[in-house]
């Protein structure tokens, strides 16, 4: 990498964090003001007191400002940055409870076309273009709702989404996607500060506007990474590196299916929250726990791009079964 990229990396980096630093209490402190709070209910909502969100919005604050400053805007960035706005705002309109599920979920659909518009689709060789559109489509709304849907515990969220973006940062370094590191090494500062005050115990949360927008520029840039001229199979890194919220949606809508329930409906079914109970852990510790198998995954998806497609499908594999067994393990796990 040009040194110069390397300056810009460094100072991206060191904005986004003070921005976060020093925005959250402020973006707390209106929260308060304004009365924009987590009340808890008892049964899934068990903290003692009312939490403030915004945490969403000077997240995407502190990651937009710098690259503003340093890049030039080109289609696919400015696509991002439309999609994430209007996410932001319907998620905080979310937040307010002032909109019903579909209403947020077509919004969803209206943030993932103009992404698409933009030209952020993947370019897999061996399909044809009109299944990339649609896999790009569809994964863009899952990965949305994946982070939407893990945000139920201080700090995992945010923590999950840290990691992964310094491990696209990593792969995008390796592949010269410019963009991508900029967007990621961005991203990954600011949650690491927004961490100070999200952990365990939380003074503020992301909010659904900060689960959404999470998931979608997360999304966003696994999708414009170079996978396949490094390995044939080295798309499947995109899938290993959001391994954990990915499981986690598909868990949680497994488990309530079987019992009958509605998959988007409210329930104690995530796999954090059974290991927390299972382990009789705090917050702090299950989320340090699944940091690991984080970690572990990261560690995959930076091989498959120094492997061969044959080390891919085992590596692969083998994740799907260890998330197989976790699952089947949790789920003896009685819940409220």
């Amino acid at each position: 990498m040009a040194p110069m990229n390397e300056i810009l990396l460094i100072f991206t980096f060191i904005l986004s964090f003070l921005l976060a630093l020093y925005g959250t209490p402020l973006a707390r402190r209106v929260a308060v003001r304004y009365q924009i709070l987590d009340q808890p209910d008892g049964r899934l909502k068990k903290h003692s007191q009312p939490v403030p969100y915004m945490g969403g919005v000077i997240i995407y604050f502190s990651f937009i400002a710098p690259i503003s400053l340093v890049f030039s805007f080109s289609r696919s960035l400015l696509g991002i940055l439309f999609a994430s706005s209007i996410l932001l705002l319907v998620g905080l309109f979310d937040d307010l409870k002032a909109l019903t599920p579909g209403i947020k979920f077509l919004f969803q659909i209206v943030a993932t076309y103009i992404l698409l518009k933009s030209g952020i689709v993947i370019d897999l060789v061996f399909f044809p273009g009109w299944l990339d559109i649609v896999l790009s489509f569809l994964w863009i709304l899952t990965v949305i709702n994946a982070f939407n849907i893990i945000d139920i515990m201080d700090g995992l969220a945010a923590s999950i989404g840290a990691m992964s973006a310094l491990t696209i940062l990593i792969i995008s370094i390796y592949t010269h996607d410019f963009l991508v590191s900029i967007m990621a090494v961005s991203l990954a500062a600011a949650l690491l500060a927004f961490l100070k005050f999200n952990w365990e115990p939380a003074s503020i949360y992301l909010g659904d506007a900060g689960s959404m927008v999470l998931g979608l520029i997360i999304g966003s840039m696994a999708l414009m990474l170079s996978y396949t001229p490094y390995n044939k199979l080295a798309f499947v890194s995109g899938l290993l590196v959001l391994g954990v919220p990915l499981f986690d949606l598909g868990y949680v809508i497994l488990l309530r299916a079987l019992r009958g329930k509605m998959p988007f409906w409210g329930s104690p079914d995530h796999f954090a929250l059974r290991l927390r109970k299972l382990k009789n852990w705090s917050s702090a510790k299950t989320v340090g726990a699944i940091l690991y198998l984080q970690l572990a995954l990261a560690g995959v998806v930076v091989a498959n791009f120094f492997s061969s497609p044959r080390f891919t499908l085992f590596s692969t594999v083998l994740v799907v079964l260890v998330f197989i067994v976790l699952g089947g393990v949790l789920a003896r796990v009685k819940m409220e």
